[in-house]
């Protein structure tokens, strides 16, 4: 009777260690790194968490997260990886101007790229839609998918008069380029 008693006590005392065992999420990083964490939160630009046995709080961008793997089973896609493998993938860059798009991310290299009209009566939209895709273009060389656009310069084209030279419209971006 003894030795049930102690069997018992041994199992309730083994059921209550693991009830009281705290679960973790997996952080999945798109650089496929794989974290284990207890995630606090998720908001529009960034995941909290601390680490297991830790209260430190560490935050990471949404920009580094692919997926959260939570305790409970469910699994919450983050943000899903822009593959860059040739320049013939300009079209998934993509152009920012908030520094908190590329916090975490690697810096590539600079960018810049400017277009002109044919006349000063040149179409200011379609010149500005040139010069992104040059700098779009120049960064997928690089291997970047995203860029921080530091300054953009347009200059409307003006027709002036008999004694002065037309003004041809222009465009300007100067960026940084990153990447995982």
């Amino acid at each position: 009777m003894k030795a049930a008693s102690t069997t018992l006590l041994l199992t309730l005392f083994a059921l209550s260690a693991q009830a009281q065992e705290v679960k973790t999420d997996k952080l999945t990083k798109l650089t496929n790194e794989e974290i284990l964490v207890n995630v606090i939160a998720v908001n529009d630009r960034e995941v909290s968490f601390t680490y297991p046995g830790e209260t430190a709080v560490n935050v990471l961008n949404k920009n580094q997260v692919k997926e959260i793997g939570f305790a409970s089973g469910r699994v919450e896609k983050i943000t899903e990886r822009v593959v860059i493998a040739s320049e013939e993938d300009w079209q998934k860059v993509i152009v920012t101007t908030l520094e908190s798009d590329v916090v975490g991310l690697t810096r590539k290299g600079e960018v810049r790229a400017k277009a002109a009209g044919a006349t000063a009566l040149s179409n200011q939209a379609n010149i500005d839609a040139r010069a992104t895709e040059k700098l779009k273009r120049e960064a997928a060389r690089m291997g970047a998918h995203i860029i921080l656009i530091q300054a953009q310069n347009t200059q409307r084209g003006s027709m002036g008069n008999a004694f002065q030279t037309a003004q041809v419209p222009t465009s300007l971006k100067q960026g940084v380029a990153y990447s995982y």
